[in-house]
C-alpha cells in the first residue's frame, strides 16, 4: 500500500479535531449536558477529556473517541428504585472532583440517593452521532474526496 499523501492525512487530521470540537461543545451545551436535578450543566469542565484521534488498521481510517467511563450512565439514565446501587468505586473519582469526602459511608449514601431517585438520560453519544453524520454529509465527504483527487492528480502526472 502506498503512503497517505499529504492531503489526505491533512483532511483527517482536520476531521480528528472537529470531531474532538463537536464533542466538547456538546458537553458545553445546556440543552443536551443539563443536570436536571439540580438545574445546572454539570458536564461543561468534563469537554476537556475528550480524547479523539485516528489510526489506520487493515487499509481503513479509525478514528476513536475516548470518553471516561461515566459517560455510558448518563447516556442511558436510571429508573428510580431500579437495579443494583452504583458501584462505589465508579462514584470515588467523582466525589473525589468535587471535594466530597471518599469513606465507603459517605459514597454509599450517594450510591443509595443515586438508586432512590434515578436519574434523567442525557443523550451525549447520541448527539454527538447525529453531528458527526451531518458533517460528513455537508462537509467532511467532499473534503475526503477532494483529498483523493488530488491524490490520484498526482498519481498520472
Amino acid at each position: 500500500s502506498k503512503a497517505m499523501t499529504s492531503a489526505l492525512k491533512k483532511a483527517i487530521d482536520q476531521i480528528t479535531n472537529e470531531i474532538a470540537i463537536l464533542a466538547g461543545d456538546i458537553f458545553k451545551d445546556d440543552k443536551v449536558s443539563n443536570n436536571p436535578k439540580v438545574n445546572k450543566n454539570t458536564l461543561r469542565e468534563k469537554a476537556k477529556d475528550v480524547n479523539v484521534s485516528w489510526r489506520k488498521a487493515n487499509g481503513n481510517i479509525v478514528i476513536e473517541a475516548y470518553f471516561d467511563n461515566y459517560i455510558t450512565f448518563l447516556e442511558k439514565g436510571r429508573a428510580p428504585r431500579k437495579g443494583k446501587f452504583p458501584p462505589l468505586d465508579e462514584l470515588r473519582d467523582w466525589a473525589l472532583s468535587r471535594n466530597i469526602p471518599t469513606d465507603n459511608s459517605t459514597l454509599f449514601l450517594i450510591a443509595r440517593a443515586i438508586w432512590r431517585d434515578g436519574h434523567e438520560g442525557r443523550p451525549i453519544l447520541a448527539t454527538l452521532e447525529e453531528r458527526i453524520d451531518r458533517k460528513f454529509e455537508t462537509e467532511w465527504y467532499d473534503q475526503l474526496f477532494e483529498a483523493t483527487i488530488d491524490e490520484l492528480n498526482r498519481y498520472f502526472n
